[in-house]
């Protein structure tokens, strides 16, 4: 489990397993007595999913060949993310949810043929979710895989009839705007810095293709006289979107199905104005979880991890869960040759600093935080 896959000569395809950010937008950190406690989200049949992680066979499918849809993940400027980050990503990606899972197995293959588990880059533009995010199926809907569906086109079977990848056990991730590396020395308020410029009261907010609203009014209408987001001021301070955390997340909704419920919007970077300067995490009363829906953000931070709420969602719904302790070495490390090396997902989150808090760092907190970089599963 420690080996990256090998790829084929000319038409690449790793293997690995699954999952993406449907990418999380920043939420304010009150929680609200409104929200939908966790047990009265809708429940699952889990017995699929059970039954598939207990020996999940991966397969990653990215291509550069103009005869397939697949296509090869590249970051925000459009270069192509190398083999082995790709494959250190996806692996990452499992070990966060297997760090906590004594049931689940994983193995990347190599074929398509043995798989039961899909993982898809492409340029989808028909599939619900832009250009660093990606779509998955929930427990009830695992099935035997069928690659064929999508193989040449989004959406469709060689002979051009109609089909949804995602329910031929195939989780999609669009090829572009990722980060594995480049992510790994980022926190909070690096991120913060990053976009403090959307809280300027003398900027408008930004939007998608250049139109936003004003931050500053509630009621303001759209409008072209804004910030393209491609013009923040360190727009080029980040590669993507952190691919090892935007996979956790999609492989979080075939283990749990719908996203965790949050309260309050601080900044929904395309639709709503900003509504505080000061709180831009997302907690419930269990924390943080890496399944908040959203857009964006949270992707560029610091937020690799199992989370008290994801683990009291696994419980609630009969997975068996050894939360708070990993059955692995959980790995984080800091500029200067700084790490922690811990069995406690607490221990863990409290040298990452920010999920657990409900404010930006301090720059002294800042200079203390970890970064999660791996994981050693036991054997």
């Amino acid at each position: 489990m420690d080996r990256f896959p090998l790829k084929d000569s000319h038409r690449p395809r790793l293997a690995a397993a699954a999952w993406s950010c449907a990418l999380v937008l920043i939420l304010s950190a009150r929680p609200s007595a409104s929200t939908p406690p966790f047990d009265a989200l809708p429940r699952p049949n889990i017995d699929l999913a059970r039954a598939a992680i207990s020996d999940l066979k991966v397969f990653v499918d990215y291509d550069e060949d103009t005869a397939t849809f697949a296509s090869w993940p590249v970051d925000k400027f459009g270069r192509r993310l190398a083999a082995g980050e790709i494959a250190r990503a996806i692996r990452l990606g499992l070990l966060l949810w297997a760090s906590v899972l004594p049931d689940m197995r994983f193995r990347l293959v190599q074929r398509e043929s043995e798989a039961n588990l899909i993982v898809r880059f492409g340029p989808y533009r028909m599939s619900g979710f832009t250009d660093a995010g990606g779509r998955a199926f929930t427990p009830d809907e695992w099935a035997l895989p069928d690659g064929d569906c999508g193989r040449k086109a989004e959406n469709r079977r060689p002979n051009g009839a109609r089909c949804a990848e995602w329910e031929h056990c195939i989780i999609l991730l669009e090829n572009g705007r990722w980060a594995v590396k480049g992510i790994d020395w980022r926190g909070m308020r690096m991120a913060w810095l990053d976009f403090a410029w959307i809280f300027d009261p003398a900027l408008p907010h930004f939007g998608a293709a250049g139109k936003c609203r004003d931050g500053r009014d509630t009621s303001a209408p759209w409008t072209e006289a804004c910030v393209p987001f491609r013009q923040s001021p360190y727009f080029d301070s980040l590669a993507g979107a952190d691919l090892a955390s935007a996979f956790a997340h999609e492989l979080g909704h075939t283990l749990l199905g719908a996203h965790t419920p949050a309260p309050y919007a601080c900044a929904d970077l395309h639709r709503r104005p900003i509504l505080s300067r000061d709180s831009c995490v997302r907690l419930t009363s269990d924390g943080y979880s890496i399944l908040f829906p959203g857009d964006g953000l949270d992707c560029w931070w610091n937020r690799r991890g199992v989370f008290g709420a994801d683990a009291a969602r696994l419980k609630a719904l009969g997975y068996r869960v050894s939360y708070p302790m990993a059955r692995a070495v959980l790995i984080l490390t800091g500029p200067g040759g700084r790490s922690l090396r811990t069995r406690d997902w607490r221990a863990a989150q409290a040298a990452m600093i920010w999920p657990l808090r409900s404010r930006v760092l301090s720059a002294a907190e800042a200079r203390r935080e970890l970064f999660l970089t791996e994981i050693r599963l036991d054997e």
